[in-house]
């Protein structure tokens, strides 16, 4: 079977797949089709690895969530960012992640203060690596040995706590 096969048969999924990752995004079809040209313009050898190892759907996956969540993809500066500068329609879809990243020196040094003070030693350590130390909840399940649930869970209520604190502070 090679890729137009392959393709052929699993577009409606694939698509479906995408439009998940990008949440019904407006221009998600189009960041499929910019996937499949991508994935078209790929040597013959790797496209008939993907379909021969079962990744493909794998690939075009990956690829979205990178595409949807750059901010230098090329999907951001032709159709999100666009998008958030044209369209009344658009919703904010900035997360707490993403302003988490963005704050100034001040912030991170309220956040590490914070963290010292009000939380337990296990709540302050997973929050301190993935909000300082910008892991993820899978790179601190592997050096701590707990479930990505687990970590969430854990996370999660610190980060919602310290976000509302934040952005009464600094009017965010």
């Amino acid at each position: 079977m090679d890729m137009n096969d392959y393709i052929t048969l699993n577009y409606s999924k694939l698509k479906q797949k995408v439009r998940a990752v990008t949440k019904n995004h407006q221009n998600s079809d189009d960041l499929f089709n910019d996937l499949l040209l991508s994935l078209y313009s790929k040597p013959i050898e790797y496209q008939r690895d993907l379909v021969e190892k079962g990744k493909v759907e794998h690939w075009i996956m990956a690829s979205a969530k990178l595409q949807y969540a750059s901010k230098t993809s090329p999907f951001y500066y032709t159709y999100k960012k666009f998008n958030m500068n044209t369209s009344p329609l658009f919703e904010d879809t900035q997360t707490t992640d993403d302003v988490l990243e963005d704050v100034s020196e001040d912030i991170v040094h309220y956040i590490k203060s914070e963290l010292e003070t009000y939380y337990t030693v296990y709540q302050r350590t997973l929050a301190t690596e993935h909000l300082i130390s910008n892991k993820s909840y899978t790179e601190i399940g592997r050096e701590y040995g707990i479930n990505r649930k687990f970590i969430s869970q854990t996370i999660t209520p610190v980060k919602e706590e310290l976000f509302e604190k934040i952005k009464e502070l600094w009017n965010i």
